[in-house]
């Protein structure tokens, strides 16, 4: 077989270019089904390809029955009378990836409008939720390697799958990240418009009253998170307000067994100035702390309201918290579901992102809202929505 040294056509994916180069060599007689068929990694060599990109092309030409492989032998080309036209393979598929933890409701309603509308455009969507960084890039060398056209990542926290994602790119499959992108990497994705979330949650609060303030976070090392932080610290600039880094720094709270986390809390309680509030990065979170809050035995000066970067009932507001970002988690899904159609109709247009706002809640007057109090030990209290009257508060 002459060597792969010549170049893909402009607009066509390597996969596809390395299948049909290896389909004329079929066609021309270079193989017989007598004799082994170029294996992958002869593939990779001849043609200078990704090994994602050999597995695929390799996996099409199995799937479509034009060679098969023998166990224990190897891989043929298929017998003249057993080698059978490509068979119908169903609508065009899209894989969702997410990570195991994120399967709550943030995760549903992003899966829910994505789901509607790849229905809409005419796709299959399949689904994987992945249990360690390993495992995702793992997910998506075998969706790389299948029958799925393009892939939608959520990614992990601490993500390693940027070199994945290029051998997806370089494969011919589209890649769209949600909810967070890889700083390294030029994507396509479907974000928030995080800094606003952090600024305006923080803006709110200080509106209430508030002037100390702690966060906590389940993610440490994620752009959503990281840009949630910034609009954090730049509200607190704007307002004249220090910024107290072992009050805000990134470091994982939700991930802790509940002494450490208590352990945690209890440092931001005996903290210089006492907290007024606390902030959490997310919903989850809040209500995690609220459970290990109740079970110290260590008081909270005054009162201390709650506050967080997300919502964790669609479409309804949280007691928990007074003030909350609502996300358009389902826009998300659609948004996120269209773009991936315009890149698989031939749209080469340069990577974008689209950042969606989000909407602030805020107690309305004389709403219930929960209010974490006691002296002697942490206890829960309803209040009617005003502010909390607490030591080191400003009118």
């Amino acid at each position: 077989m002459a060597s792969g040294t010549g170049e893909p056509p402009s607009g066509v994916a390597l996969f596809a270019w390395v299948k049909q180069e290896l389909l004329d060599a079929i066609s021309r007689g270079e193989f017989s089904p007598d004799e082994p068929f170029i294996t992958q990694r002869e593939i990779v060599e001849r043609f200078g390809v990704s090994t994602t990109t050999a597995v695929r092309a390799l996996n099409e030409l199995v799937t479509d029955g034009v060679v098969v492989r023998r166990r224990g032998r190897g891989t043929f080309v298929a017998e003249r009378g057993t080698s059978r036209l490509p068979a119908p393979s169903g609508p065009p598929a899209i894989a969702y990836v997410s990570p195991d933890r994120r399967a709550g409701v943030h995760d549903a309603e992003l899966l829910s409008g994505l789901s509607v509308e790849t229905a809409a455009l005419g796709y299959q969507l399949m689904v994987a939720h992945t249990r360690s960084r390993a495992h995702e890039e793992q997910v998506l060398r075998a969706i790389a390697a299948g029958r799925a056209q393009a892939v939608v990542l959520f990614a992990h926290d601490r993500s390693t799958a940027a070199g994945v994602v290029e051998e997806l790119r370089r494969a011919g499959v589209v890649s769209v990240l949600v909810d967070r992108y890889l700083p390294s990497l030029p994507t396509d994705a479907v974000l928030f418009d995080d800094f606003a979330v952090g600024y305006d949650v923080t803006t709110a609060m200080i509106d209430r009253g508030h002037r100390s303030m702690g966060v906590l976070w389940s993610e440490t090392d994620v752009t959503s998170v990281r840009d949630r932080l910034a609009g954090h610290r730049r509200a607190l600039r704007d307002r004249g307000l220090p910024e107290l880094p072992e009050r805000s720094a990134l470091r994982p709270f939700s991930r802790l067994d509940p002494a450490g986390r208590q352990r945690r809390l209890r440092a931001l309680l005996e903290s210089g100035e006492p907290l007024t509030a606390l902030l959490f990065g997310n919903a989850p979170t809040l209500a995690i702390a609220v459970s290990d809050l109740l079970a110290m035995d260590v008081g909270v000066p005054g009162s201390m309201e709650l506050a967080s970067m997300d919502q964790s009932i669609p479409d309804a507001v949280s007691p928990l918290s007074v003030v909350s970002a609502r996300l358009p988690t389902r826009e998300m899904g659609r948004r996120a579901a269209r773009l991936v159609h315009e890149r698989l109709q031939g749209s080469a247009e340069p990577a974008r992102h689209i950042v969606l706002p989000a909407e602030l809640q805020v107690a309305a007057p004389g709403r219930n809202t929960l209010v974490v109090s006691g002296a002697e030990g942490v206890g829960v209290r309803m209040s009617g929505g005003g502010a909390p009257e607490a030591s080191g508060q400003r009118a």
